[in-house]
């Protein structure tokens, strides 16, 4: 069986209208797809083998997108300078082949090789990580590509996985993102977003946020608090809106010690704890997906006090 994945944002020509970003993609019912396959919902091109939109494995909601022995893409349409893309991927097999990039016109790409290491393209080279990828488990991947600079990023799980890497390509205009399983063992995908980086204030929130909620690309104030406690760079980390007060991050106990929140797409949360209030935290649950955890550990949920906290990175 030959499996490989490849993730490719590239200046590539398809017959789909470009959507202007920002764009989210849940694979949801509410957001316009259905189960079966991709091609033709919502700008989503299948380019050989098959491409499902199933409900047996999700990250969240209720649908994620299936590949098998495929290519999909989708056109985008940016006039920034920078791109943020951010997905979800649970691959269910070691891959048997090195897949190689074959569009000239590339900005960045990246695939996971036949030791399930991360593997990443500078310019034209492909460069091994030391990153692992494990089967079986969902990871989030953030691509940002700055054409300023003519360099790229990639995060994995919000954490850097390499910096300054020179884009495979000179090209310079943004127009599609491709992501490739070349195995008939299926890959999974969810929650992929894409929006402009620029940040024209320097502030660390992105223009088109600042013009979506505010109606100028400088008009929001970062640490300005609003009505609900929550600063606006507070309110863009954890994916809330900041025209409603209602939208919050919150931890709360359901029963046992399970504990859920309201998840946001593309975020990730780490769960904290401590004895006591004045010797701080500690992490005791990185990087968590989900809307809910459980503590199973015995030293803590037979302590008779103690205090937990939900951190959110983008």
């Amino acid at each position: 069986m030959r499996n490989g994945f490849l993730c490719a944002v590239a200046g590539l020509s398809i017959s789909a209208v470009a959507s202007q970003l920002p764009l989210s993609e849940t694979f949801e019912i509410s957001g316009g797809v259905t189960n079966g396959t991709v091609h033709g919902q919502n700008g989503w091109a299948v380019e050989g083998g098959t491409a499902t939109v199933q409900s047996s494995i999700v990250q969240s909601g209720t649908q994620a997108l299936e590949i098998r022995s495929g290519t999909v893409t989708h056109a985008l349409s940016s006039s920034d300078n920078s791109l943020q893309l951010s997905f979800q991927a649970r691959i269910t097999a070691k891959p048997d082949i090195d897949p190689a990039v074959t569009n000239t016109n590339t900005s960045a790409a990246f695939f996971i090789n036949t030791n399930l290491n991360l593997v990443v393209y500078n310019g034209t080279a492909p460069v091994v990580l030391d990153t692992k990828i494990s089967t079986n488990i969902w990871i989030r991947f953030d691509v940002r590509c700055d054409y300023n600079t003519m360099t790229w990023a990639l995060g994995v799980n919000g954490v850097n996985a390499a910096t300054n890497l020179t884009l495979y390509s000179a090209n310079n205009q943004l127009e599609s993102v491709l992501i490739a399983n070349y195995s008939a063992a299926p890959a999974y995908f969810d929650e992929l977003t894409a929006e402009d980086a620029d940040d024209t204030d320097n502030d660390g929130l992105p223009d088109w946020w600042e013009q979506y909620y505010f109606g100028g690309i400088t008009n929001a104030i970062a640490n300005s608090v609003m009505s609900n406690g929550t600063t606006c760079i507070q309110m863009y980390i954890a994916g809330l809106n900041p025209d409603d007060p209602a939208d919050r991050l919150a931890l709360n106990k359901t029963t046992g010690q399970k504990f859920n929140w309201t998840r946001k797409p593309g975020r990730l949360y780490d769960i904290y704890w401590s004895s006591n209030l004045l010797a701080g935290f500690s992490c005791i649950y990185p990087a968590v997906s989900a809307s809910e955890f459980e503590d199973t550990d015995a030293g803590r949920t037979q302590n008779a006090s103690g205090f937990y906290q939900i951190r959110v990175r983008k």
